[in-house]
């Protein structure tokens, strides 16, 4: 093993352990808070907002950036040294399309260890596609990441129960294989190959391996700025929208039509879809609904899409795959968030 290729390796392993180290302890430290402050948080979360929308959706975006600007900071570097330092042929063997079952199982697996949210997921997303990942495991590590986050399943086991807590961690992992595997089924040979992320290397007819480690650390900043270019607009876009959303969507409206039956929990489901939820809140925000007169079955649907999903993580893919993508895989996440609720709900009809 050469210098150059230890070089790459240690400059990955490095960035992903960084990732890996403060996203947990974040979690960690965000599941010690609210197991402790439980009803403050949730009195929080359940109360009506009486200032104008605009001033809402200004403080909407203020707290988005104040809890998310490092995690996508390393997001962004993360995808950059992926495009840089990642070998190709690598990158296909481990999560290509046509391998069987094998990428599936390490992206439906992988991605939650570094428990990163819907949006702080997409720039990995497209590094790993546009390196080589098959569109299907790269979809179940986009859904499956945010959704099986280790540290929300243990807040669900502490504050709604083993029940949630073990259907939550089984429909997560599973939805996420399902819906990437579906949405590849559909999409096969549909689809352009994706385009290379290209930047301006200035290389003197050397390869990619061949230049400097300095050069090289300068193409890894390169293309993580086009990741942020690609993404980064339709993210806030995204987050002003969920804004609005939530501005005309109170928690009491929500309550009141998400009783039991299959139409609330075909529309909780939705509402997962669409809702920016930050890691770790939805969970409060559920117990409050549930002690409020939500069903079980809602609240079950709402914990797989809505971490998984959110209207700025669609909206911010749709700069990588064609947009036809997202609304095909957000269309199936909602039939397995249906689904999944009503079969909690047979089985745990009450709180």
């Amino acid at each position: 093993m050469d210098r150059r290729t230890i070089f790459a390796i240690t400059i990955l392993v490095l960035i992903f352990a960084v990732i890996i180290v403060y996203e947990w302890t974040g979690a960690w430290t965000g599941v010690k808070v609210t197991m402790a402050e439980n009803k403050v948080i949730t009195a929080q979360l359940l109360q009506e907002h009486k200032i104008p929308v605009h001033m809402f959706l200004v403080f909407t975006i203020i707290d988005y950036v104040k809890h998310s600007w490092l995690c996508l900071l390393l997001a962004f570097i993360a995808a950059g040294a992926l495009q840089e330092f990642a070998p190709r042929d690598k990158v296909i063997k481990l999560m290509g399309s046509g391998r069987g079952f094998t990428p599936y199982a390490v992206a439906g697996l992988g991605g939650p260890l570094l428990s990163m949210c819907s949006c702080s997921i997409i720039p990995l997303f497209g590094g790993l596609y546009k390196r080589g990942a098959g569109l299907g495991p790269a979809i179940t590590f986009l859904l499956a990441a945010p959704a099986f986050n280790p540290a929300a399943i243990l807040l669900t086991l502490g504050l709604l129960g083993w029940k949630f807590a073990v259907a939550r961690a089984m429909v997560a992992v599973t939805a996420g294989i399902l819906v990437g595997y579906t949405t590849d089924r559909i999409f096969k040979n549909r689809l352009p190959e994706p385009e290379p992320v290209r930047i301006d290397t200035e290389a003197d007819g050397g390869s990619q391996e061949d230049q400097g480690f300095g050069k090289r650390l300068v193409n890894m900043a390169l293309y993580s700025w086009e990741f942020v270019k690609m993404v980064l607009p339709l993210i806030f876009l995204g987050v002003i929208c969920a804004g609005l959303v939530k501005a005309f969507l109170p928690p009491s409206v929500i309550i009141k039509y998400l009783g039991n039956g299959i139409l609330p929990v075909m529309l909780s489901s939705a509402i997962g879809v669409f809702m920016y939820t930050p890691t770790l809140v939805e969970i409060p925000l559920v117990r409050g609904f549930l002690e409020s007169g939500m069903g079980t079955g809602a609240a079950m649907a709402f914990l797989l899409t809505g971490p998984a999903l959110s209207l700025p993580s669609i909206l911010g893919v749709c700069k990588i795959v064609k947009p036809r993508v997202p609304a095909v895989y957000a269309t199936l996440m909602w039939i397995c968030g249906t689904i999944a609720g009503l079969v909690f709900w047979f089985f745990v009809p009450r709180f």
